[in-house]
């Protein structure tokens, strides 16, 4: 039977805050969060904002892991705990997204993450884990720190009972990295509402032979 209980480590205010700033700083150029945030200017100090309650999230229902530098950080979570319940976005602090980051990026985030989950869960195999997010700090790139988290995170996965890893990326530039680490496309689209192409992947929990 899949775990369906926190199994991860324990994070302290600071350390989530710490954690949202890396994040910040690795999806400030992202196309996503660019729709998202227009504005460069303020966009880390919002990305903070929002990556602070998924930090939460994954904390109270997956799991998160911090690079032992602290200059990578990865979320994932069961994916029968998609899409997120009233309980859910209201422990994690999410229910607050419409107050922290303002209406009308909330708004944004809604029509573009909401159409792409849909689409996901109708593709997902049952007991998948969706690995939510992965961020290395642009001064710790090219260190291989991105791949060990998610090696770890994939042995993790497999250990709770998880065959399959599903995620979404909407960089194209990703996709090919991602397919380095043995991860399948198989879908790709456009969501409506936000314009943006978006890609997901599948790879099998199981460690190599």
């Amino acid at each position: 039977m899949k775990s369906m209980v926190n199994h991860n480590i324990t994070l302290t205010m600071t350390q989530q805050k710490a954690a949202a700033r890396v994040l910040a700083a690795a999806f400030a150029q992202d196309v996503f969060m660019a729709y998202l945030f227009p504005d460069a200017v303020t966009r880390k100090n919002n990305l903070v904002k929002l990556f602070q309650p998924v930090i939460r999230c994954s904390l109270l229902y997956g799991s998160v892991q911090l690079a032992s530098n602290n200059n990578g950080v990865l979320a994932w979570m069961p994916g029968a705990r998609l899409p997120l319940n009233l309980s859910q976005l209201f422990r994690s602090g999410l229910i607050w997204a419409p107050l922290t980051i303002g209406l009308s990026a909330f708004k944004r985030l809604q029509n573009h993450d909401g159409f792409c989950e849909h689409v996901l869960l109708s593709k997902a195999p049952q007991g998948f884990a969706y690995l939510w997010l992965v961020g290395v700090h642009p001064e710790a790139k090219g260190q291989g720190l991105g791949k060990r988290m998610i090696q770890t995170a994939l042995s993790d996965m497999h250990s709770h009972g998880y065959d399959t890893c599903l995620l979404r990326t909407d960089n194209e530039k990703n996709v090919p990295l991602y397919q380095h680490l043995g991860f399948e496309l198989i879908y790709t689209g456009t969501a409506p509402k936000s314009g943006l192409q978006y890609w997901l992947l599948s790879q099998t929990t199981a460690p190599a032979d």
